[in-house]
């Protein structure tokens, strides 16, 4: 009889402790598909900023200070084409643009917007002579001066390096490429997947003319397809049964998934002339007949990316150190992949600090 006692006082509790599991279960799964399904995209990009110029679709932001300025060098980002700039003022409290301009620095954004079917024809050769020197220029003339702190990430730490090697006035000071790739000898899995045997990118600007936003995310995305699609929703359902906050998550899934299409023409030039032809390091690259010479650039140079980086490898990003001719420059390297340089604890409490610090002394 005590036997059976036992028995049934176990099966009692493991009988609530089934029902309690099954119940929370229940309560996560409501949770998880409210912030996939219904939950509207939390608000982000919010440092105070004004329109200060514009040209088609791009705008060009002036962010406000309510500190005052306290360096003279403006600095100006320059994003890809790809995803959305608000990665760089994502949230606050998690945001390198509202870190700089705390710090008293005199920030601006280049914004390319959405490329539309009439966009599909734009090469590099009109994003940089017709949009990032545009934009440099009007930089200058609404800071009141000669001398400019080009910021630029991935693709568009790229452009800003083809930029300061082409233009001598107005004077870039200060270069800082982050996750910015200026090798393609070797881009890991991207230099395999993109061979020109196996990858024709005259047939798909051809077939498409704009490449589709989602063709370039999945192609992505599959260079890390575990962490992409299984991981990333596995950490929410976590978070959840943790009980801890998911507005970081978000904000992050949010820019994740808002990509934008790309101008065939300018997608053409990226995935031939740089990853089929390496053409920027071997100082084959040619815009408008300018021959593009890294060897050109004298700015202070910073250049950061991260380890885990699957997207642009370090070795990409820290061939900046022998292209250029820059007598002051710096490599940082920082154990995160490629989102990792502008979000998360490393780049609140390491990155954004150490960037700000550098152009600090480099400013005045």
């Amino acid at each position: 009889m005590k036997k059976t006692g036992c028995t049934n006082s176990s099966a009692a509790v493991l009988g609530e402790k089934l029902q309690e599991s099954y119940d929370r279960f229940l309560d996560n799964s409501k949770k998880w598909a409210e912030i996939l399904v219904f939950d509207p995209y939390p608000q982000t990009g919010m440092t105070p900023k004004e329109t200060v110029w514009r040209k088609n679709k791009a705008k060009l932001y002036r962010y406000i200070s309510n500190t005052g300025e306290k360096y003279q060098t403006p600095i100006l980002f320059i994003y890809a084409l790809i995803n959305k700039a608000y990665i760089l003022d994502l949230t606050p409290g998690m945001s390198l643009i509202e870190h700089l301009v705390a710090e008293g620095h005199d920030v601006y954004l280049l914004d390319w917007g959405d490329f539309g079917w009439e966009d599909r024809h734009l090469s590099f050769a009109d994003l940089i002579f017709d949009y990032i020197a545009h934009a440099v220029r009007k930089v200058c003339q609404f800071s009141a001066c000669r001398q400019i702190s080009l910021v630029g990430y991935c693709m568009g730490g790229t452009m800003a390096a083809m930029y300061a090697s082409l233009f001598q006035q107005p004077t870039v000071k200060n270069l800082v490429l982050m996750a910015a790739p200026l090798d393609f000898h070797d881009a890991g899995l991207s230099s395999l997947w993109l061979r020109p045997e196996s990858y024709d990118v005259d047939k798909i600007v051809d077939a498409f003319e704009l490449i589709p936003r989602h063709f370039v995310d999945a192609g992505l995305k599959m260079l890390n397809p575990v962490n992409n699609y299984v991981a990333t929703y596995s950490r929410l359902w976590k978070m959840i049964d943790e009980g801890m906050s998911v507005h970081s998550w978000r904000v992050l899934n949010k820019w994740m998934n808002d990509n934008t299409n790309l101008p065939g023409e300018a997608y053409r030039q990226w995935i031939k002339d740089m990853y089929q032809g390496n053409k920027l390091a071997n100082k084959q690259f040619v815009l408008r007949g300018h021959l593009i010479d890294l060897h050109r650039i004298e700015a202070n140079l910073l250049a950061l990316s991260g380890s885990n980086d699957h997207i642009v490898l370090p070795s990409q990003a820290k061939a900046a150190l022998h292209l250029t001719s820059s007598a002051d420059k710096d490599y940082c390297e920082f154990p995160v992949g490629h989102g990792g340089l502008v979000f998360g604890s490393i780049a609140k409490k390491s990155v954004y600090p150490a960037m700000s610090e550098w152009l600090a002394m480099r400013s005045a």
